[in-house]
């Protein structure tokens, strides 16, 4: 039952949070850095509906010559997933949606003082129509889907004579994404791995005119089951590859021009089979990152078949 529950949670169940002085995205990037590890995400569960919580523990520093950042965010995500019993080109195909809460708060000091600000509300909703699943046989599936981010959900932005933009208090973005994955997984007797590409394609903040650039994120999990456990390893890499713009021009990043962001994370995950439903943790820390602070994520999640 584990392994087939660790399948459910939709690709975009946990969001990214920080602030837009820290980040490469304005606000937040629409997929938190390692969030779908732990998640075999070549294969889907077996017919049927799944309930999906994950409760996110997130706190780190960046520290640069003028300014520190200390952020320190809860977020919840709540999701839903029904595997259907139709086929699509050959492959098995499932729809989902997710909803994130957050609440944040987040210290910046400068040579001017320090200054807290906290906030709470609810993100960008990500559905996804398209998940699709095809048995390749010899234990390995092939999964391929797009999760679509809305532009709903709290926002904080100031204006003045010089434009618009985000405070340290914003949550959600005001600007749709785009996030297409392509996943391999294989299993072979209690063994299972798998590797996960997700992209995500910003549109535009049309109030700030500012464009978040364009990021690609590798998903990397191995997990043995023994009885009831399932116990694992998981990684992650993120990488922008395009540059963030403000009214056209490229944005100035604390460490590069562009503003964009990279992470190599790394951490274990455990899980326990309740027959019922499964739990499981799962903690990441960053061992590099750049325009970002240097983050560690604890997760813990369950999921429910309905």
């Amino acid at each position: 039952m584990l392994k087939k529950l660790s399948r459910t949670l939709p690709l975009t169940a946990i969001l990214f949070s920080g602030i837009q002085s820290a980040q490469a995205a304005e606000g937040v990037s629409p997929l938190q850095p390692g969030a779908p590890t732990g998640n075999h995400a070549g294969a889907l569960p077996p017919e049927g509906v799944y309930f999906g919580y994950d409760v996110n523990y997130e706190w780190g520093t960046l520290n640069s010559p003028y300014v520190r950042i200390k952020p320190s965010n809860v977020s919840m995500v709540a999701t839903l997933l029904w595997s259907t019993p139709y086929k699509v080109l050959g492959a098995n195909y499932a729809v989902g949606i997710a909803q994130p809460y957050k609440i944040a708060h987040t210290e910046i000091s400068t040579p001017g003082g320090t200054a807290k600000y906290s906030n709470h509300g609810l993100m960008s909703t990500s559905i996804i129509p398209l998940l699709l699943s095809w048995n390749l046989g010899e234990g390995f599936h092939l999964g391929a889907g797009t999760a679509f981010v809305f532009k709903n959900g709290k926002h904080a932005t100031l204006c003045n004579d010089e434009g618009c933009s985000n405070t340290p208090e914003n949550l959600a973005n005001r600007y749709y994404t785009l996030q297409p994955n392509l996943a391999l997984t294989y299993f072979r007797n209690d063994w299972a791995f798998t590797i996960n590409n997700t992209f995500d394609f910003n549109g535009k903040n049309k109030k700030t005119d500012y464009r978040s650039g364009n990021t690609y994120y590798l998903d990397l999990t191995a997990t043995k089951k023994i009885d009831k456990w399932t116990l694992g390893l998981i990684g992650n890499w993120t990488k922008q590859f395009s540059d963030d713009k403000k009214a056209g021009v490229r944005v100035e990043g604390l460490h590069s021009r562009g503003n964009r962001i990279e992470h190599v994370m790394f951490g274990p995950m455990v899980g326990y089979d309740f027959g019922s439903f499964s739990l499981s943790a799962r903690f990441l820390a960053s061992v590099h990152s750049e325009n970002d602070p240097k983050m560690r994520f604890l997760h813990l999640g369950v999921a429910i078949p309905l």
